[in-house]
């Protein structure tokens, strides 16, 4: 009889700690917006033309968060582009360097929302292809 009720028991216990919590307030829902178009920028300040191309995901938790970085779209679109086209080769044709410009994108949009909203909302910048042409 015991081998029966001690599961049971278990069950009823594990299902009562979670009653209640709202899975909204205790783990926020990731949402990744996707800057597109594509980024197609010229970089470089010598020699011939040097093209860059790369397409940019922001992650973001929640709704709340999703809809204020979506509202300033154009603006973090603007700031991108101006960070892109003031790199120079070292940056865009190393990993190291490219890990470094994702970080300096990351601190650039974190940095306008907080301007803009009071809170950076963005959780992580990622580069979701990036071709350079010399």
């Amino acid at each position: 009889m015991f081998k029966f009720f001690l599961p049971l028991v278990g069950f009823i216990l594990i299902s009562l700690s979670s009653y209640g919590e709202d899975p909204e307030v205790s783990q926020p829902q990731t949402k990744y917006i996707h800057l597109t178009p594509a980024f197609v920028v010229n970089y470089g300040s010598t020699g011939r033309m040097k093209y860059l191309r790369t397409e940019i995901a922001l992650k973001v938790s929640g709704g709340r968060a999703a809809s204020a970085v979506s509202s300033h779209r154009p603006y973090i679109r603007n700031n991108l582009v101006f960070l892109l086209t003031a790199q120079d080769g070292d940056v865009v044709n190393t990993s190291l360097g490219r890990e470094n410009l994702r970080k300096a994108a990351l601190d650039e949009v974190r940095a306008l929302m907080t301007e803009l909203e009071g809170e950076a909302f963005i959780d992580d910048l990622y580069f979701e292809n990036f071709v350079v042409q010399n």
